[in-house]
């Protein structure tokens, strides 16, 4: 069994070739080399958590804060694997991957999956958005959450909007007269062009998704 991995300073050299693999683990070690760096401030161009990491922290059920963890933790690739196999990860041949296959499919299309935390989206429209064009998106989405009694004035928009409530409730007004309380489980469509609001309804925070067919959301006062 080796021994501890020296920290690689990834600004100088690059981190283990991509088909090294631990007992039979796809990417672990560069993806450990990665992470390694990157809590010593030395990974340079070779970030933890680009689309393979996540592809093989996917097949093998696991978060980037437990990888860092026990980076941080073991100098031994192997006391690492120990202690991801105690998390319960699945064996080797369940877990492998063609990460060869992966970078080569990224490099070729430029396609992957783009996640972005919720607290940091910025705060506008009643929630937390995701403005389409700033994440190469045609959508945008607002995340609401928001408590007893808040409310959003009454104003339009220039496509339809589709809400998703998620917990609690909340009274919509459409136009001059309508008026319905929304309710968890339920998805409402609010009409282009219409002016609308909504008030929380009730003791309970309202957490919702609305959604726009839009890269960008264009709000107008009613």
């Amino acid at each position: 069994m080796s021994g501890p991995v020296a920290t690689k300073d990834l600004t100088v050299e690059a981190p283990r070739e991509r088909g090294a693999e631990l007992e039979g683990y796809a990417w672990l070690p560069r993806m450990l080399d990665k992470a390694r760096a990157m809590l010593a401030g030395s990974a340079g161009s070779y970030q933890f958590g680009c689309p393979v990491d996540h592809t093989c922290m996917a097949r093998l059920g696991i978060a980037p804060e437990l990888v860092l963890d026990l980076a941080a933790r073991h100098g031994d690739d192997h006391a690492v694997l120990d202690a991801l196999r105690a998390h319960g990860i699945p064996s080797a041949a369940e877990a492998w991957f063609d990460a060869q296959a992966v970078e080569d499919e990224l490099q070729a299309t430029g396609n992957y999956l783009r996640v972005r935390a919720c607290d940091e989206l910025p705060e506008a429209e009643g929630g937390r958005v995701f403005a389409g064009a700033e994440h190469g998106a045609a959508v945008s989405v607002v995340m609401i959450d928001a408590g007893p009694a808040d409310q959003r004035e009454s104003h339009t928009h220039p496509v339809e909007e589709v809400v998703v409530v998620q917990q609690g409730a909340a009274t919509f007004f459409l136009a001059a007269q309508q008026a319905r309380i929304v309710r968890a489980g339920e998805v409402l469509r609010v009409p282009a062009g219409v002016p609308h609001r909504w008030v929380v309804a009730g003791d309970s925070r309202l957490r919702a998704v609305a959604l726009y067919g839009a890269a960008e959301i264009v709000t107008s006062p009613a």
